[in-house]
């Protein structure tokens, strides 16, 4: 006896139809909101790398590794930011503070002197791993270049270039004007990132993130 063969019914084009719509929704809602989260998630990884360069040179100088340490932004030709941190060792600093131009506070911490023979030890040369050096072209930043110096009690923390606050400000490549904080009615507003990197002239530094629905700050 031959075994009835069973009827399959497969799918009827209005069912593949609805599925489709549904699978449409999500994507609709789903793709921005990752967009979004990828965006945060890049500009933050930027941010935590140069927080943690500015936290790394104090923290050199505050276990007595250098007498005085630089952290230093620049504009490279090709357009990258790079950021770099230099040491100077503390029989160098000794030296240095009994020439009258050292008690300069707006040229100790000179950029164009950073690439003299001022420094020990330079991030940009790869040779010591104090100090380090990176470049990007991810994010965008507040200033072009400048520099921050620390030293163990504070006193000869002192900066240079466009670095004359104690912040740095790192945005999402969409916002050209760093730091432009997106107004309420920007639609585009949650796919603009801002984070703040402050520091005191101890070294106590701090990193937050701009909150672009009430326009608050929360640290990180």
């Amino acid at each position: 006896m031959q075994a009835q063969q069973k009827k399959i019914k497969g799918f009827s084009l209005l069912e593949v139809l609805v599925v489709l719509a549904i699978v449409g929704i999500i994507s609709a809602i789903g793709i921005p909101q990752f967009s979004s989260l990828s965006k945060d998630r890049e500009v933050r990884i930027e941010a935590e790398r140069i927080r943690d360069l500015i936290v790394s040179i104090n923290s050199q100088v505050q276990r007595g590794s250098y007498g005085f340490g630089q952290f230093v932004v620049e504009t490279e030709d090709s357009g990258k930011l790079s950021f770099s941190t230099n040491g100077m060792l503390t029989t160098k600093l000794a030296q240095n503070i009994g020439v009258p131009g050292w008690h300069n506070s707006s040229s100790r911490c000179n950029v164009e002197e950073s690439s003299s023979n001022k420094f020990d030890h330079y991030g940009k040369s790869g040779t010591n791993p104090e100090v380090r050096h990176f470049e990007t072209d991810e994010v965008n930043i507040s200033i072009s270049s400048g520099a921050v110096c620390f030293s163990k009690d504070g006193t000869y923390f002192s900066t240079s270039g466009d670095l004359t606050e104690n912040n740095i400000y790192v945005c999402s490549k969409n916002i050209d004007d760093c730091p432009d904080y997106p107004g309420f009615k920007d639609k585009d507003r949650k796919k603009k990132v801002i984070f703040e990197i402050s520091w005191t002239r101890f070294g106590n530094v701090k990193l937050e993130k701009y909150n672009v629905n009430n326009g608050d700050w929360a640290i990180q």
